[in-house]
């Protein structure tokens, strides 16, 4: 009698778990992410990069040099720069939690990014990166994640969106499982009728002992459009000022 009323126990969780939406983490799924996590985690970070938005028309590409600088712990925060073309010079992004603020050097003004606005593209530059995925973040704190598939070298994962400041409804991550780092991610909103945009990971290298993808494509899966960014050099856990990441300090 006992393993009958476990079992209706554990039927009686699961329902319950069911109703929440909590039964699709997966401990060991969520303890993946928070590896893959911690790998890509550093106190501070400065990096130089370079992106192309490719047109889904076929037209000419437009590139751009990018410098980002990224703050973790307490007051996480992203800041990306554009250093070049002269068109775009000194257009910053600046992302603090569900907050982000742009500054636009040809007027001189702050304008905050609020709501649904940050699912959008950057204003002056297009491309399939929007402000959310500019400004990063922790998969594990965002999404709940169960493993779909696994073979000898890789996890599928799904995750769905478990925090109101996450960018997507939805999430699959194939992880690579020697390096623990994500080599495709690809991004559900229920207003694009689901899975919409892939990010690939590739050309993996050390940058300041520290192994990062050297290639990253962002592919819009409907318009057939995308954005190549290339890392150029990358430091990590060195000083970096206060005022990048102060949105009323912009100007200075």
């Amino acid at each position: 009698m006992k393993s009958i009323y476990s079992r209706m126990a554990i039927i009686a969780v699961l329902l319950s778990s069911l109703a929440t939406g909590s039964v699709f983490a997966d401990e060991r799924a969520q303890a993946i992410v928070r590896r893959v996590d911690e790998l890509d985690r550093s106190i501070t970070a400065r990096s130089s990069m370079e992106m192309s938005v490719r047109p889904a028309d076929g037209g000419a590409s437009r590139t751009f040099s990018v410098l980002s600088y990224d703050r973790s712990g307490a007051e996480e925060a992203s800041l990306v720069e554009f250093v070049e073309p002269r068109s775009v010079r000194g257009l910053r992004i600046l992302s603090k939690g569900s907050d982000s603020w742009v500054f636009f050097p040809s007027t001189g003004r702050v304008r905050k990014i609020a709501g649904s606005s940050r699912s959008g593209s950057v204003q002056g530059v297009g491309g399939d990166f929007s402000y959310d995925d500019l400004g990063g973040g922790a998969w594990a704190d965002d999404y709940d994640f169960a493993i779909m598939r696994e073979d000898a070298g890789h996890w599928e994962l799904e995750g769905k969106k478990k925090s109101v400041d996450a960018a997507y409804d939805s999430v699959k991550l194939h992880v690579d499982k020697k390096r623990e780092l994500p080599t495709l991610a690809t991004f559900a909103l229920e207003k694009e009728s689901g899975y919409f945009k892939e990010l690939s990971f590739s050309d993996f290298r050390d940058f300041g002992g520290k192994t990062r993808a050297a290639k990253m494509v962002m592919k819009n899966l409907k318009k057939n459009s995308s954005t190549v960014v290339i890392l150029a050099e990358a430091a990590f856990d060195l000083p970096l000022e206060d005022r990048l990441f102060d949105p009323s300090r912009f100007d200075k």
